[in-house]
C-alpha cells in the first residue's frame, strides 16, 4: 500500500506493514459495527407513557453516537487508503459497502 517503504527505516518498515495487514480486518469490523449499531438505533419500542417514550428516544440516540463514532473511524480510513491505493479502496467499498464503481 506504501509506495516509498524501501526508504524506510526498520522500524517504519514494520509499521506501514503492520497497518497495511489491519486495513480490511478494519474496515470489516467498523462496517459491521455500523449496521449493528443502525438496526438498534431503529427500535421501534412502543409505550403509551410519555417519559418513557422520551427515554426511548434519548436510549435510540446514544446508540446513534455509537454508530456515529463507527462512521467516522471507517471514513478516516477509507480517506487513508484511498490516497494510498484507490484500487484497494475501490475493493472495499465492493465488498463492505456494496458500491459499485459507477457510484463513486
Amino acid at each position: 500500500m506504501f509506495r516509498n517503504t524501501e526508504y524506510m527505516s526498520l522500524e517504519q518498515q514494520a509499521i506501514a506493514e503492520q497497518f497495511t495487514s489491519m486495513v480490511e480486518a478494519e474496515y470489516a469490523l467498523c462496517t459491521s459495527e455500523i449496521q449493528c449499531a443502525n438496526k438498534l438505533a431503529m427500535l421501534s419500542l412502543e409505550s403509551d407513557d410519555v417519559e418513557e417514550k422520551i427515554s426511548i428516544n434519548y436510549a435510540c440516540l446514544e446508540i446513534d453516537s455509537i454508530r456515529e463514532y463507527w462512521t467516522n473511524r471507517l471514513v478516516a480510513m477509507m480517506q487513508i487508503v484511498e490516497k494510498r491505493n484507490m484500487n484497494l479502496a475501490i475493493e472495499l467499498s465492493k465488498k463492505y459497502l456494496k458500491i459499485t464503481e459507477n457510484a463513486r
